[in-house]
């Protein structure tokens, strides 16, 4: 039997203290947030050690997949895999990023913010299938090669390919269609906001250009046919001197996050 999902919990790990200059979790309507400080973990900066593993999984035990989980910086973006380890029946992940997230580990097996896809389809038993939206082509075409073994549990939608109203449509099926051979797994939902133009977010990590209005697009129209088990968002920018972001920085990510939380409050 699977876990019992809890969509109006709002959670927040604090790995930098970027978020002590944002304000969008105190005005999230409808959430009950839970501030989570990881700050003193050792060996979570981009890799993730198995003691800092360990550790952030006994953190998050018992909050299940449900609500919605910012994990920081794109750094941490391998917090998704861990997440994802709590959904309890088959599903699909959908993922907007810049980045492929889909490279080899460079020692061992250890989890990394570029390789946590990879390593989600190679241990999740209930994984089906990923959707990676947003990273150009040029990446996608430079990293198909060694990627064919999963085969059509990847799939990748360009950046250019995302300002396609239609493609959320031919990917997931029409709303009232029911004559659908395939299986329609609940879908997960992960958020970079590296994907986006600096109008929307404001990153420590090179950036796309889509438009935070296409992300929201794409997050309603997965809804249309698919039950959105939880959702993810990560990209903010520690980097902005010592105090964390700059001020302007910090407006746009917080602006950025309240309306990522309005609509995972629509979806969930």
């Amino acid at each position: 039997m699977s876990r019992k999902v809890d969509n109006n919990r709002l959670v927040v790990m604090d790995f930098s203290h970027v978020y002590a200059a944002q304000t969008f979790y105190k005005e999230a309507e409808g959430f009950e947030t839970v501030w989570l400080d990881v700050s003193g973990i050792q060996g979570t900066n981009c890799y993730c050690d198995e003691l800092a593993k360990e550790e952030l999984k006994r953190r998050i035990e018992g909050l299940g997949p449900g609500g919605v989980h910012f994990l920081d910086s794109g750094n941490y973006h391998y917090v998704s895999k861990l997440w994802l380890e709590q959904i309890e029946e088959p599903f699909d992940l959908l993922v907007f990023d810049h980045h492929t997230d889909m490279q080899q580990p460079m020692f061992g097996d250890i989890l990394s913010c570029g390789g946590w896809i990879k390593a989600a389809l190679d241990t999740n038993p209930y994984l089906n299938r990923v959707y990676l939206a947003g990273p150009p082509i040029k990446a996608v075409e430079e990293s198909t090669e060694g990627l064919r073994p999963y085969g059509g549990r990847l799939v990748w939608i360009s950046s250019r390919d995302m300002e396609d109203r239609g493609i959320w449509e031919r990917l997931f099926g029409k709303k009232d269609d029911r004559n659908t051979q395939s299986p329609r797994h609940p879908l997960y939902i992960s958020v970079d906001k590296d994907v986006l133009g600096e109008k929307d977010a404001r990153t420590n990590w090179d950036q796309g250009e889509t438009s935070l209005e296409t992300v929201l697009d794409g997050i309603r129209a997965a809804h249309l046919c698919r039950r959105i088990i939880g959702m993810d968002v990560c990209g903010e920018n520690p980097e902005g001197g010592e105090a964390g972001e700059r001020a302007d920085d910090a407006c746009i990510n917080d602006r950025t996050n309240l309306l990522l939380c309005c609509v995972g409050k629509e979806v969930l």
